[in-house]
């Protein structure tokens, strides 16, 4: 399956758009808060995709929505969080400690606004940027995750 993770669009959905429609092939997507209320325009504009989200430290009002939770797919377990709880900021150490109690392969976060990968052990820990706002000399960004049973690959696009 793949799928398209991208975090902090902050209101601006043109990125977010531009992400979408060059990745047809992507049969979910993944927003890792910020503006979570965004994907209920996105969910509108793309009615064929699945959507899964959580709530960022900038989205207020947020109902029933979950700051964080754990997904299976093709039989991977994949964490998503937007990360300002973990302190990401400073380091993985406690958002790696949280993959591991949900047995989770992939750890999914936002709030840095910076593009990263990682491999910890046998766990992946991926940032895909922001959608709207980088923080990084790149530009802004979001990941396309092709995820099978056998494995995982991961890779970054830059708008």
């Amino acid at each position: 399956m793949k799928v398209l993770v991208m975090s902090d669009t902050h209101g601006y959905l043109t990125n977010a758009m531009r992400a979408i429609e060059k990745n047809p092939d992507v049969e979910m997507i993944i927003h890792l808060g910020d503006y979570c209320r965004d994907v209920a325009d996105l969910e509108q504009l793309y009615p064929d995709k699945k959507f899964e989200y959580v709530y960022g430290n900038s989205d207020f009002g947020v109902g029933t929505v979950e700051a964080e939770k754990t997904l299976e797919i093709e039989g991977r377990r994949i964490f998503l969080t937007h990360g300002h709880k973990y302190s990401v900021k400073w380091d993985l150490d406690r958002i790696i400690a949280k993959a591991e109690v949900e047995n989770a392969h992939i750890a999914l976060y936002g709030h840095t606004h910076v593009a990263l990968i990682d491999q910890v052990c046998d766990r992946m820990v991926l940032n895909p940027g922001s959608i709207s706002e980088s923080r990084s000399n790149l530009s802004e960004s979001y990941a396309i995750l092709d995820i099978t049973p056998e494995k995982v690959d991961a890779e970054f696009f830059y708008i």
